[in-house]
């Protein structure tokens, strides 16, 4: 068994676990085949694939970390094995979802898996897809229109135009997952193809391990390789193009053949030392690039820098430095956590992209779910979860979809049942837990204590909370503020942190286990009281929540009853009923004595009034805690006249 994603997550944990499996059944063959014909005996084996959730665990005892993960998850994998033919790879529906479109499956239709009642699609892998990255994955199933970044484009443009005259640029758009950075290039790219040669590279979060990788990319699409090329067919093509070029570009042809993989017998880069080689192959691409660029303007596009690989780093500081006097446009891409030496050229120009703003997020949402007026509340529930991430925003409407909470299709959907929570689909996940998996652990630690505390907190609360000397957790605070996961408020009297986005903190929260989370949630409400004794009633609301999710059962009644009454008070109807009907829920799983038959009846009477104002008189709920209020004052030997009148507008009553 191999895990994907533990002990760190990988947003792509489903991609390079069928790239594994089809280079498994490709060295099994090859090892077969050989077995097959010295000792006649045939060997093959079967894999199967599914995605999830799991608990991980160390099952080690000393600094060799050894991984179990178990859970339902787990049991599907082995269930798609089992269900596997010799020589070939089953995945379950889940896998394919997260891969369809980088690599190519055969449907084998509903299959009763043992341990699930209901039958599940399951595929088999066939091969490798046309598809490698997330935006030509998004293109197939139809780009939503594309909103806002009009600032940006002219930008990108005025930068063009510079290069075309002969004062090269880079110009590199920097942002976190999902805020649209390749969707800005695609678009760019769409109106630049007819005044220069495009060239487009990419990153892929593997790929640290793979040299070159974005430039053999680029090559092959300058050269015009594909697949179904032999070797002599990529010669030609990679010599004729380069001589037709320069006859004196001759002498980078063994560098290009080398890097391409096309091999060339006799060669003397074989024999040649590693760094001189190394370094005119860079001098190699660099005077193919720099000469193409004198017939036509270049654009150059690099994607997704921040998992790019060394060589591909370095060869692109040293093209950088031959950029200014060439009709080249250099434009990359990358998250924050990239750093490059470039930023003190005169010829370099940042876009920092953000999230959409409030106009644009409701116009691509609108593109997205269509404008009926059913959909509002959902429409709000999106984007207050999403905060204008383009990418949160499509792959949440795509899960409701799926789900069949949206009925229709993309720009014209319908409500088919109401949904008052979101559930953070796998793409969104693993992106993510991703990022706060590459945290040391002392900090994911404290974010995920962050995640437990709330949304926003204060600096006083957190020092009463997590038990660090305070030097260091000024320290842990100030990197995570680096890394962008939580901003400094300025607010009076004290200091106070917010996560930057909501889902963010649902994906650290949803990483901690049970248990911890259980003893966080009390010792967060315990601290609540001891730091605010004397106003708790501006934190009824908190201390509700902390003591229900850490299993104290009659501090959460208490606070929920309280928050229930202030916001009876203060006329907040819905609100009042949530948190009393929570009260009125826990307060069942607690000994039946004469306290909780009093608790209960003091409930009922204090529901009955935000529940009759939010939904009328003779709504049938109300009238089911009127008759539950009568039926508790009679077990408790109560004069109902002394109950509230609007308690008795009940018939019979």
């Amino acid at each position: 068994m191999a895990l994907f994603g533990a002990p760190l997550a990988h947003e792509d944990h489903a991609v390079r676990a069928c790239y594994a499996g089809l280079r498994m059944q490709e060295m099994i063959t090859r090892y077969g085949d050989e077995l097959q014909r010295s000792h006649g005996v045939p060997v093959q084996i079967r894999v199967g694939l599914n995605s999830g959730e799991v608990v991980v665990r160390s099952i080690g005892n000393d600094l060799h970390m050894d991984y179990t993960a178990v859970g339902q998850t787990t049991h599907l994998a082995t269930r798609m094995e089992q269900m596997a033919k010799p020589g070939s790879i089953v995945v379950s529906d889940d896998t394919h979802k997260l891969t369809e479109g980088y690599f190519q499956f055969k449907g084998l239709g509903p299959a009763q898996v043992k341990g699930v009642s209901e039958p599940l699609d399951i595929y088999e892998v066939l091969g490798v897809g046309p598809l490698r990255t997330r935006l030509q994955v998004a293109a197939r199933r139809g780009l939503v229109r594309f909103v806002g970044r009009q600032s940006e484009i002219e930008q990108k443009r005025r930068a063009l135009d510079l290069a075309r005259a002969g004062h090269g640029q880079i110009v590199a758009v920097m942002g976190e997952p999902g805020v649209g950075k390749s969707r800005l290039c695609y678009e760019f790219k769409l109106i630049s193809q007819g005044e220069c040669l495009v060239l487009e590279a990419f990153s892929v979060s593997h790929g640290k391990a793979y040299p070159y990788l974005p430039l053999i990319e680029l090559f092959k699409d300058y050269f015009q390789i594909v697949p179904q090329d032999d070797e002599r067919r990529r010669r030609e093509k990679v010599g004729g193009k380069v001589l037709m070029l320069e006859r004196s570009l001759e002498d980078t042809l063994s560098y290009l053949f080398s890097l391409l993989g096309i091999s060339e017998p006799g060669s003397p880069l074989q024999q040649m030392d590693p760094q001189i080689r190394r370094r005119r192959t860079f001098e190699a691409i660099k005077r193919l690039l720099l000469r193409e660029s004198l017939n036509q303007p270049l654009l150059l596009l690099f994607e997704d820098l921040h998992w790019v690989d060394s060589e591909t780093q370095a060869f692109l500081d040293i093209l950088t430095e031959s950029v200014a006097s060439a009709r080249i446009l250099l434009l990359v891409t990358y998250r924050p956590e990239y750093r490059h030496s470039w930023g003190s050229k005169t010829y370099y120009t940042q876009l920092r992209l953000d999230p959409l703003g409030r106009e644009d997020a409701q116009e691509m949402l609108s593109a997205l779910l269509g404008n009926r007026a059913r959909l509002t509340p959902l429409r709000k529930l999106i984007l207050d979860k999403t905060e204008g991430n383009p990418f949160f925003m499509e792959e949440v409407v795509q899960a409701l979809a799926e789900e069949r909470v949206l009925v229709g299709e993309r720009g014209n959907y319908r409500l088919e049942k109401p949904s008052t929570e979101l559930h953070i689909p796998p793409t969104v996940q693993g992106t993510l837990a991703a990022r706060i998996d590459r945290l040391g652990g002392e900090e994911k630690r404290l974010l995920q204590t962050l995640a437990v505390i709330g949304k926003q907190f204060s600096l006083s609360l957190l020092k009463e909370v997590v038990e660090e000397p305070e030097e260091e957790l000024y320290r842990l605070l100030s990197h995570l503020q680096g890394g962008e996961f939580i901003y400094e408020q300025p607010a009076f009297p004290e200091v106070e942190y917010t996560f930057k986005h909501a889902l963010t903190q649902e994906v650290a929260y949803n990483s901690v286990l049970m248990k911890r989370r259980k003893v966080l949630h009390g010792r967060t409400a315990q601290a609540i009281e001891r730091l605010y004794q004397y106003r708790l009633e501006e934190h009824y609301s908190e201390l509700a929540h902390h003591y229900s999710r850490s299993g104290n059962v009659e501090k959460a009644v208490e606070y929920l009853k309280l928050a229930g009454q202030q916001e009876v008070q203060r006329s907040a109807n819905a609100e009042a009923v949530s948190h009393l009907t929570a009260a009125l829920e826990l307060l069942k799983t607690l000994p039946d004595t004469p306290e909780r038959t009093q608790q209960e009846l003091t409930l009922q009477i204090t529901l009955g009034f935000p529940l009759a104002a939010a939904k009328g008189q003779e709504a049938p709920e109300v009238e089911r805690v009127y008759t539950r209020a009568r039926e508790l004052c009679q077990q408790v030997g109560g004069d109902p006249s002394a109950l509230p009148s609007a308690v008795w507008t009940v018939e019979d009553l």
